[in-house]
């Protein structure tokens, strides 16, 4: 069986209600050639169920049934390792793919041959899908490279290629949150070229509880991922300042939070570049 272009890579844990309208939207690609790489992290919500029955439905997904949670990290690691495709495309359990996502990403592969890692900007939506924000992200190498300790990718937007992914050393299977950001700055370091089409390509679900998954633990990994990176790319001072911030925004109280985060998005150096 020849390869398919693209491996669309999805870690589900407990991703009831969204899941399926998830799924549907990478079936309803109008790239129809691609394989479908869902694994299971220990659902414990019918999850499993769900993905079974539309497995059984479609060949192009393949189901990975999951024993005990891992964590974000190594169900990515283990994706990346199993993808078929020469191009691997991050997809979320509650996020929305817009239908033309993979052909515009496949695109831009074919026309960019030296890239490595490509997003795009995505758009913040409510539970009912009304639109929020656009949020936006560095689209050149050289911004996305200068910023990286900024996290400059929407993570589910996210396509790149499984060889050079590899090279650096892939998902770091012992991080169960900020998984991305870790591997960033180690393509960065490694020399890999990037990119990000400035256009939303996904419609990324924002909640009240979006924001309280962002706790002082989840913070206290982030700083730390986040000051290990600016040492292995040396990055300014002022990378390292702005890295501790979500220590700092982590001990607000939820309403605060909000109007700290809103603050926050209006000098975001991302949103300029």
């Amino acid at each position: 069986m020849p390869s398919p272009p693209v491996t669309v890579l999805m870690g589900v844990y407990n991703g009831l209600p969204r899941l399926e309208h998830a799924v549907r939207s990478i079936q309803d690609q109008t790239v129809q050639d691609f394989e479908f790489l869902i694994i299971d992290d220990g659902s414990t919500d019918g999850s499993d169920r769900v993905i079974r029955r539309l497995a059984d439905a479609d060949p192009r997904i393949k189901f990975i049934a999951g024993g005990t949670n891992r964590g974000l990290g190594a169900v990515l690691n283990r994706g990346v390792e199993e993808a078929r495709g020469k191009l691997v495309a991050r997809m979320d359990a509650d996020d929305i793919s817009v239908p033309q996502r993979l052909e515009k990403q496949l695109q831009f592969f074919q026309t960019h041959p030296h890239t490595d890692v490509l997003g795009s900007y995505a758009l913040d939506v409510t539970t009912g899908g009304v639109p929020l924000r656009e949020r936006r992200v560095p689209i050149t190498h050289e911004r996305i490279s200068d910023l990286v300790w900024t996290n400059p990718f929407v993570h589910a937007t996210v396509m790149f290629r499984r060889e050079s992914i590899l090279s650096v050393g892939s998902y770091s299977p012992g991080l169960r949150r900020r998984q991305d950001y870790d591997l960033w700055f180690r393509c960065v370091s490694a020399g890999l070229r990037m990119a990000n089409i400035p256009e939303p390509l996904v419609h990324y679900f924002f909640s009240e509880e979006t924001v309280r998954r962002n706790n002082l633990e989840a913070a206290w990994d982030q700083v730390r991922i986040g000051l290990r990176g600016c040492r292995l790319v040396r990055a300014p001072l002022r990378a390292y300042v702005a890295t501790c911030m979500p220590l700092a925004e982590a001990l607000l109280p939820g309403p605060i939070r909000l109007k700290f985060m809103s603050i926050k998005e209006r000098i975001d150096p991302r949103t300029a570049a």
